[in-house]
């Protein structure tokens, strides 16, 4: 599950530092993924930033043991001289992935710091323009996959909703109706396997609203099991399931690049889940 530290800071210091400093095998990279990954406490409150401590602070600290098991090694999937996919760990920050590589990178698109799977990123300004304009305009297609529960009755569906993102509560509201200021979301799942009353599923986001495939799900009444955020009635509570929710981005395909990336179309990339499914088994 990890371990936990509390320190009362005595002198003026960078945070990343610090933690450096006084956590037992913490190199200053794996500090800043740390911090990024939102896993350090200020004076109670979340630090994603490496700020400066003041004499008097208390500073609280959560290590997962999935940052010392792969350290600052993350799975590289394909790599070039234009773009680099990584296969994200969960707990980790998406954008604390470049200071892991040795050199500059663009991050393309994001993942919820718990939601495992591909990410791209871009080492060149031209690929970054490129690749954000395919992500944006949809020619980047993502499959996920997700462990639900309860499953769903139907083997396959293309879910529509209205969505609205709450910035300050970073909460997605979902509507079954059109409504002023909530955007379209179109969700695609097949049943890949039942287990009991759970099923894995492969996901196909047709929208690319923020927490799209949780919130859509959970509002189906077919929570991502170990989500908590829109799924605590349902999947987020089960003995022996993981502490993060269960959801992985396992497959992209480009296609309609241009600008010198032409070569990538028409490729898929994939990644195993890597979910154990041994507790839904045993319940």
């Amino acid at each position: 599950m990890g371990k936990k530290y509390e320190f009362q800071i005595n002198k003026i210091e960078r945070l990343s530092s610090f933690l450096a400093s006084n956590v037992p095998s913490l190199s200053s990279a794996r500090a800043d993924l740390l911090i990024k990954s939102g896993e350090v406490r200020v004076n109670g409150v979340r630090s994603k930033q490496n700020a400066v401590l003041a004499v008097g602070d208390r500073v609280n600290i959560f290590v997962p043991d999935e940052l010392n098991k792969r350290a600052v090694n993350v799975a590289t999937v394909y790599d070039d001289d234009n773009i680099v996919i990584f296969d994200k760990p969960k707990r980790t920050a998406y954008d604390a992935l470049p200071q892991l590589y040795d050199a500059p990178l663009f991050a393309v698109h994001r993942l919820d710091t718990n939601t495992t799977g591909l990410i791209v990123f871009a080492k060149t300004e031209k690929a970054l323009k490129e690749l954000s304009d395919a992500f944006r305009d949809r020619r980047v297609k993502k499959v996920y996959e997700a462990v639900v529960l309860p499953a769903s009755k139907e083997d396959k569906a293309t879910l529509t909703a209205y969505t609205k993102l709450l910035n300050d509560r970073n909460l997605a509201l979902v509507s079954d109706k059109p409504k002023t200021g909530y955007k379209t979301m179109i969700t695609e799942y097949t049943v890949k396997q039942r287990i009991g009353d759970a099923a894995v599923l492969s996901v196909y986001p047709h929208t690319g609203r923020t927490h799209q495939i949780r919130a859509h799900l959970g509002f189906i009444g077919c929570p991502i099991i170990g989500e908590h955020k829109y799924g605590v009635r349902g999947g987020a509570r089960v003995d022996g399931a993981p502490d993060t929710q269960m959801l992985a981005a396992v497959e992209l395909t480009f296609s309609g690049l241009k600008g010198g990336l032409e070569y990538l179309n028409g490729k898929t990339f994939t990644v195993d889940s890597g979910f154990d499914l041994g507790f839904l088994i045993k319940n």
